[in-house]
């Protein structure tokens, strides 16, 4: 099977596209289609919302479009049980509106959410600001089926949140990327909507100052969800797509938290003594902290040229920020987990760029972390290492992968 001579309407990403597109509605057909193309020597590209086509390395092999968004079905949704089982395809923004009709939530937040579906996040490991304080994708899902390259069915977990018999499939394909197979059903726990949310959105002239600041609210006594650090390019990004008018200059710290009215005021009361020494400290409250939430949550990384994301000590994350120039790159750290995006500014040569995260990289292995490109021109992926310094357990994944995965045939390329 060879690439297709011209480009069409089935992108994989990195320039290249599919022989064709599947497009099916259940797991029986999808694990049908999956056989028949694997047995005749195709690679299988599962996708959703298309939400990142361009992250990992690029596809190795010809093969096809595999577009689960036909799977959108709710399996079973328990409510005084607090899971549902969803299909794949769904998105994240569907299945919010179910929950919220019966007053609960998945405590989860992706950029794109109207188009991103479940599959699709789940795959990509994909969190937001409330990784925090409401957790990462791992800590949500307790039940998964995927479609190996055999055709099987395989399920992992149950629909039960003890349910702890058998291996753990359901963390396993969490940020596989879709080398180990094709996602079609989760099982995940769900919350009560909050009654009340607020955000506080700080403002400091140097991550100088932040330092102590930032030590101090490990022990506060306040329960935040959301724990953000902007520098100024990012700021004022968010603040426009929020529509508040806020200070932006200087690194812009940000607080939420949530829960009853009163709660979240006695939240806001701690916080406010505990964040004094800012130059500048505003608060918004309920609809305008969801507006700031969404704004924060939608990274524009579609329209970087490049995009980082780097994973250290969160003691070390404002020495790392301390290399970051602000006139080169927007960043924002979800500073109590220690994980820093950067998104390229437009203006910046890519050359450039390429230094700088050849030195973002090893002050992020130096403080016992790593650092991956979700974003990056497809010429320069092989020498930067989109996926980052090679670790001792990639082999450990690669066995994993001959495993499930024998013909290699799933998203070749894409991952490790």
């Amino acid at each position: 099977m060879n690439w297709p001579d011209t480009s069409n309407e089935f992108p994989l990403g990195d320039g290249r596209f599919g022989s064709a597109v599947e497009r099916p509605t259940d797991r029986e057909s999808l694990a049908a289609c999956v056989l028949k193309h694997v047995s005749d020597g195709a690679a299988i590209y599962p996708q959703g919302g298309r939400t990142a086509l361009e992250t990992g390395g690029p596809p190795d092999r010809p093969g096809i479009v595999l577009d689960v968004q036909g799977l959108s079905r709710v399996i079973d949704y328990p409510v005084a049980d607090m899971t549902v089982t969803v299909e794949a395809g769904m998105t994240l923004a569907a299945l919010q509106q179910l929950l919220r009709s019966e007053g609960q939530r998945l405590p989860l937040h992706a950029p794109f959410a109207e188009r991103a579906t479940l599959g699709a996040i789940y795959a990509t490991d994909t969190s937001g600001p409330t990784r925090f304080g409401l957790g990462r994708p791992r800590d949500q899902i307790i039940g998964v089926a995927f479609v190996t390259s055999h055709g099987a069915v395989v399920k992992g977990g149950g629909r039960v949140v003890k349910n702890v018999a058998g291996y753990d499939f359901p963390k396993l394909l969490t940020g596989s990327y879709g080398s180990l197979g094709t996602i079609v059903e989760l099982t995940l726990k769900t919350r009560p909507m909050p009654e009340s949310t607020a955000m506080i959105w700080t403002q400091w002239p140097s991550s100088d100052r932040l330092e102590p600041i930032l030590a101090a609210l490990n022990t506060s006594r306040s329960r935040p969800v959301v724990f953000e650090l902007l520098n100024a390019p990012a700021a004022e990004s968010v603040s426009r797509d929020a529509e508040l008018d806020l200070p932006t200059s200087g690194q812009i710290l940000i607080m939420g938290v949530e829960g009853t009215s009163d709660v979240v005021q006695w939240q806001l009361d701690v916080l406010g003594a505990e964040l004094a020494a800012a130059t500048d400290r505003i608060e918004v409250r309920d609809a305008d902290a969801d507006r700031l939430l969404q704004s924060l949550t939608s990274h524009p990384a579609e329209e970087a040229a490049m995009s980082f994301k780097a994973s250290l000590l969160p003691s070390a994350m404002t020495r790392f920020l301390a290399e970051v120039d602000p006139e080169r790159w927007a960043s924002q750290c979800h500073a109590g987990s220690g994980v820093v995006w950067g998104l390229a500014l437009s203006s910046v040569p890519i050359v450039e760029l390429a230094e700088d995260i050849s030195r973002f990289r090893d002050l992020a292995v130096a403080s016992e972390g790593n650092l991956i490109l979700p974003r990056c021109p497809t010429d320069r992926k092989g020498d930067l290492g989109v996926w980052g310094y090679p670790r001792g357990d990639w082999e450990l994944a690669r066995m994993i992968k001959r495993s499930l995965d024998p013909a290699g045939a799933m998203n070749p390329g894409r991952f490790l």
